[in-house]
């Protein structure tokens, strides 16, 4: 794996469609009074000794990561969970090539980061919320240990789709189709909300 020396040769050896858009981006990191290291490989910026955003780019896009992007005020849900079973407060601002790049949204959600961290305000997690399972579908995994430990594989927020999928149903037909499609679903690996989850 490639380990840049500076942000410079980061953005140096990014694909050629990426580089204009992370150059711009970064000119917009450092009007701030953030500090710029590399870490993780990547580009990082802090304010007093804390990570608050940094430069990335992926298969499919380009973006800033924001240490405590769920603090941050986003009326039109702009800002992606990139991994929900595993980050909590971290979000990512993507842009899908250099052409798209918007940096004065961009540095609004700076600015606005920067200032959660002067103030001392950071993301604190809280206790995993439990999944309560709906009685049809426990029966159903009762019944079947082979379909309790697919569904126990899934992450806790997938497990609680596939709950919501059932006891949000208003009707007792309705809830049948529901926990029929579930079943199949938990069989072959597949949560209600992947088919609208971007593929990274």
């Amino acid at each position: 794996m490639y380990k840049p020396s500076s942000p410079q040769d980061f953005i140096a050896h990014a694909p050629d469609h990426y580089r204009i858009g992370l150059q711009a981006m970064r000119e917009v990191l450092l009007t701030t009074d953030m500090e710029e290291n590399i870490k993780w490989n990547i580009p990082v910026y802090g304010y007093g000794k804390k990570n608050v955003v940094s430069l990335f780019y992926a298969k499919s896009y380009l973006g800033v990561w924001f240490v405590n992007g769920a603090l941050l005020a986003d009326p039109n849900q702009l800002l992606v969970n990139a991994s929900p079973e595993k980050t909590v407060g971290q979000r990512q601002l993507r842009f899908e090539n250099s052409d798209v790049v918007d940096l004065e949204l961009l540095r609004g959600f700076v600015e606005e980061a920067i200032q959660l961290q002067k103030d001392g305000i950071e993301f604190v997690a809280g206790p995993a919320l439990e999944t309560e399972i709906p009685p049809e579908l426990q029966a159903e995994m009762e019944a079947d240990p082979a379909l309790a430990a697919a569904f126990a594989d899934f992450a806790p927020y997938k497990q609680r789709e596939f709950c919501e999928l059932i006891t949000t149903a208003k009707r007792a037909d309705t809830k049948e189709r529901r926990l029929i499609s579930a079943v199949q679903m938990i069989r072959a690996g597949e949560a209600p909300g992947d088919k609208y989850r971007k593929k990274p």
